[in-house]
């Protein structure tokens, strides 16, 4: 049986499809000082389900901008987002940084597109939150992907919802060390305000109750009073 995760990649696919890359114009359009004849025929030779991490990391660091066009870069996003989904993965903090898609003006592409997209964004979040062989990077990576071009509502909302271990102990390195994305002002409030209800302080409580780890119980007991005491939160 297919996972959530695999039916939005699949839906990438699917949906994006109908753009093909070809080298001649692939070329024309890209920087001759920047891009070298052979990474054009690196990821141009290949399948596009087949093409690693490394192989399209010039690609999705420069597209558009000095590789290819908008349309080339659609043909290539699917298996650029479906290389996110893996563990250590930099293409999940190079997504962020290089902000490819609003340099493209994604959220003016046809809506089936767009809700392609946001899927995907959306079920990885919920793959990750809710696997408790998650990292704390991988948790930081995605919500910053949600604070771009996701819901963050919906995301605090399947964090809720999350019976790992793992994401309660997100929460709590967080509070104590600071979390590892921006926010504005505005998600700032949102985030602030979900930390310290009585549904997070309940999850940081029952993990103080359950754990036989002294060191933990007293980083919890901190973070508990944090919490309760409504103490600003650090995010970098």
């Amino acid at each position: 049986m297919k996972t959530k995760l695999k039916i939005s990649i699949d839906n990438l696919y699917t949906v994006f499809k109908k753009y093909c890359v070809d080298s001649t114009k692939l070329r024309a359009s890209s920087c001759p000082c920047c891009v070298t004849d052979e990474e054009i025929k690196e990821i141009v030779g290949k399948p596009l389900e087949r093409l690693s991490e490394e192989e399209l990391g010039h690609f999705s660091r420069s597209a558009i901008s000095t590789f290819g066009t908008i349309e080339d870069y659609k043909h290539f996003l699917p298996r650029i987002l479906e290389c996110m989904q893996y563990p250590n993965t930099d293409l999940l903090f190079d997504f962020t940084c290089f902000e490819k898609l609003n340099y493209a003006e994604w959220e003016t592409w046809p809506f089936e597109e767009q809700k392609a997209i946001e899927s995907y964004f959306e079920t990885l979040w919920c793959t990750v939150i809710n696997d408790e062989n998650t990292t704390g990077d991988q948790v930081e990576g995605v919500m910053s992907i949600i604070l771009k071009y996701g819901y963050l509502d919906r995301a605090l909302l399947e964090w809720s919802k999350s019976n790992t271990s793992k994401s309660t102990f997100c929460i709590i390195e967080g509070i104590l060390n600071g979390f590892n994305f921006e926010v504005n002002d505005n998600d700032y409030d949102i985030m602030f305000k979900w930390l310290t209800s009585h549904t997070i302080k309940s999850k940081i409580e029952d993990m103080y109750f359950k754990t036989n780890d002294k060191e933990l119980a007293n980083k919890i007991a901190i973070v508990y009073t944090i919490l309760e005491n409504k103490w600003e939160v650090t995010f970098y």
